[in-house]
């Protein structure tokens, strides 16, 4: 996640940029962690600016997917549809304690994928290079939630299982007007509690 992605997701007056200069050096600092992508670990980020929370949900693709690059096959374009459509219900991977609503959902690939036809066509030459580049590419899926909250959210709670029976933990970092964390979240130790 770019800090430039975080000014412009949030764009509040002094509380939330406070809010935010301390979300950056939290996620600044475990950006190094989060780059070394490791298998079977996912990252979970959750900012709060007043009423308003994002949680990013960011998961190896073979984790999420049973495979590392482009959908090649009907079974593996039917397993990507499967992950954004539990995705985006949202509460299928994570519940949130609170007066909460989902405002949106956003699935990001790291590649152009068209559920009911070809993906775009390439030169041969092209198409060799890209494929040498996934290769030896480790790359992830995010998932971005947008979500409105009447009061503070009081815990979150991951479903480890439902969003990949592969995954063994989850690095969870966040950034409230109550202060910031850091947690890992495993299958049977899956609640964040953020009102300590």
């Amino acid at each position: 996640m770019s800090v430039s992605f975080l000014i412009r997701t949030f764009t509040l007056g002094v509380a939330g940029l406070v809010t935010i200069a301390g979300a950056m050096l939290m996620i600044g600092s475990a950006q190094a962690a989060e780059n070394e992508h490791r298998h079977g670990q996912g990252s979970l980020q959750i900012l709060q600016a007043e009423n308003q929370w994002q949680l990013t949900l960011s998961l190896p693709l073979d984790d999420a997917f049973g495979f590392e690059h482009a959908p090649e096959t009907d079974e593996q374009k039917s397993h990507i549809l499967h992950f954004v459509a539990q995705a985006e219900s949202f509460d299928t991977f994570i519940k949130v304690q609170g007066n909460c609503s989902l405002q949106g959902a956003t699935v990001n690939l790291p590649w152009p994928f068209h559920a009911d036809g070809e993906p775009p066509r390439h030169s041969e030459n092209a198409h060799n290079e890209r494929m040498h580049e996934e290769v030896h590419a480790h790359k992830n899926v995010e998932t971005v939630y947008q979500i409105g909250c009447e009061e503070a959210i009081e815990s979150i709670t991951v479903n480890v299982p439902a969003i990949s029976p592969s995954l063994v933990s989850i690095d969870a970092q966040w950034a409230t007007e109550k202060g910031q964390g850091m947690q890992i979240i495993t299958p049977n130790d899956n609640t964040l509690f953020l009102r300590r």
